[in-house]
């Protein structure tokens, strides 16, 4: 591996079969591929490996660790010769700054489906939501509502018109149109859902359940839209990466 001599981002040389990352390892920087190509890997619970993909030019790798401070999701290696762009965590912190909160909110929810599509343990946020209400740009476009234990958010194929961020209280995800039974994914304050089925289009294949009573800020599709134009250019394509990824895996 070369890098060059610069006080800027470091454009790395990568020869064929070298490591970039490993599944499971924690990530300090993330690679914008300028030319070549590179195999995507996961290792499965039982020790199976299962090839994701290649990717190449264009392609960004290392930045859902960035994103959400989580493990490595995949272990990504060098197939030919690569040419890429470090980016370090500082550098990629600083691009989620310049976003909405709602933005930063959105991918981390996104990058936690996907852990959750690849049967990764999730990243828990620390701490409580952020209020959007106290600053003037969401103001209006934030609904806040209480929940009593038992609401039922949408269930299948269901019109999702809103997509919720937990202030307080806990909401299961469970399968079939049913309250009880099994939990398929559960979450607490700080924690973004319904987005997905709200951006895409989809129907929901599952009931979303107020399992203890709280209080859930209400986010309309219009509002996402608006964060995600807000984004900066690298960030807004990984959202709609992301959003196509899980779409593709839900459908196929």
């Amino acid at each position: 591996m070369t890098q060059s001599a610069s006080s800027g981002p470091k454009r790395t040389t990568i020869e064929p079969g070298i490591v970039m990352m490993r599944q499971g390892e924690r990530g300090d920087r993330a690679w914008l591929i300028e030319s070549g190509e590179l195999e995507v890997l996961l290792t499965a619970a039982d020790g199976s490996i299962r090839r994701l993909g290649v990717v190449g030019k264009g392609a960004v790798v290392g930045e859902m660790a960035l994103i959400d401070d989580g493990e490595r999701s995949a272990t990504v290696r060098a197939l030919t010769e690569v040419t890429c762009v470090e980016v370090t965590r500082d550098a990629f912190r600083s691009l989620l700054k310049r976003s909405p909160p709602l933005a930063s909110y959105l991918l981390q929810s996104l990058i936690a489906a996907i852990r959750r599509d690849y049967g990764l343990p999730p990243t828990e946020r620390v701490g409580n939501a952020v209020d959007f209400r106290s600053t003037n740009s969401f103001q209006k476009v934030v609904d806040r509502r209480m929940i009593r234990e038992g609401h039922v958010f949408f269930s299948p194929n269901d019109p999702v018109n809103a997509a919720y961020l937990i202030q307080s209280g806990r909401v299961a995800l469970r399968p079939g149109r049913g309250t009880l039974g099994e939990e398929i994914a559960s979450f607490g304050p700080g924690s973004l859902f319904g987005e997905i089925y709200l951006l895409t289009g989809r129907p929901p294949d599952v009931t979303a359940v107020a399992v203890s009573g709280g209080i859930c800020e209400v986010i309309d599709k219009r509002s996402f839209e608006d964060a995600v134009m807000a984004m900066p250019p690298i960030l807004k394509s990984l959202t709609r990466i992301y959003i196509a990824q899980l779409t593709k895996a839900k459908v196929g």
